[in-house]
């Protein structure tokens, strides 16, 4: 009878598993309104350089909380090139550190100190050498695949009901890369501070603007609670079966 019962059991957890939404990788685009539309400008740090530029570069973008649906785990980010001045190529950048973080600032309220943007949850998700490439498709005036992707070695966990979202990079390669899509319209969900004249080893922004890269996140949902408790409960249930059993 406890056999049967464990069965039965075993089959309506099952059911009630097989019934719940799987969770998978969701690509976020920040801005949204931009997921399939050009941005208004173009921009080439920080992942690439012109001869007039320092030695080495810091920056830090924002991203609105409203542009996450929900908590989740942020496991890549991926650029894309401008339509008009991208070009196709791969290289890789010697040293290159990127850290994510829940941030109390606000879009277009960025504080020119660094390190009074980051949050308590800062997180290094990348350092070392970092490999680039596009291949600058589909051809024609509309936008470019999101195709510059780089893998975190961190997966970060980001709430948006805790704040907004930071990106804070350091490159130390001066190495020209491509010229990426962005936006540069108030209101727009994104901003910036960043290292124009100095090199990255200064605490301190000397260059603030609207402007940001047009980001696409991949984003693994955490679970509601309502899940994890029904899998908690369900496998209470299993195991108390199982014991059951090996009385009989």
């Amino acid at each position: 009878m406890i056999r049967q019962r464990l069965a039965v059991t075993l089959l309506a957890f099952s059911c009630l598993l097989g019934a719940s939404p799987a969770v998978s990788a969701l690509p976020i685009v920040v801005p949204s309104s931009l997921a399939t539309t050009e941005g208004s400008t173009n921009n080439p740090i920080p992942f690439s350089f012109i001869p007039t530029d320092p030695t080495t570069r810091r920056y830090q973008q924002v991203y609105d909380a409203s542009e996450f649906p929900m908590a989740s785990w942020i496991t890549s980010l991926a650029f894309r090139p401008d339509a008009l001045f991208g070009t196709a190529g791969s290289t890789t950048l010697a040293s290159v550190q990127i850290d994510l973080s829940t941030t109390t600032a606000a879009v277009d309220g960025l504080s020119t100190t660094f390190a009074s943007n980051l949050g308590a949850d800062n997180t290094t998700v990348f350092s070392g050498a970092l490999p680039l490439s596009s291949a600058n498709t589909p051809a024609g005036p509309g936008p470019r695949d999101f195709d510059i992707a780089i893998t975190l070695l961190t997966p970060f966990l980001y709430d948006p009901a805790l704040g907004n979202l930071l990106l804070d990079v350091r490159n130390f390669d001066v190495t020209i890369t491509t010229v990426f899509d962005a936006q540069n319209v108030g209101n727009d969900g994104i901003s910036r501070v960043f290292t124009s004249f100095v090199d990255a080893s200064s605490p301190t922004a000397d260059s603030r603007d609207t402007l940001g890269l047009v980001t696409q996140f991949q984003a693994t949902p955490v679970p509601e609670p309502a899940t994890l408790l029904l899998v908690g409960c369900g496998l209470a249930v299993v195991f108390s079966c199982r014991r059951a059993s090996r009385w009989t």
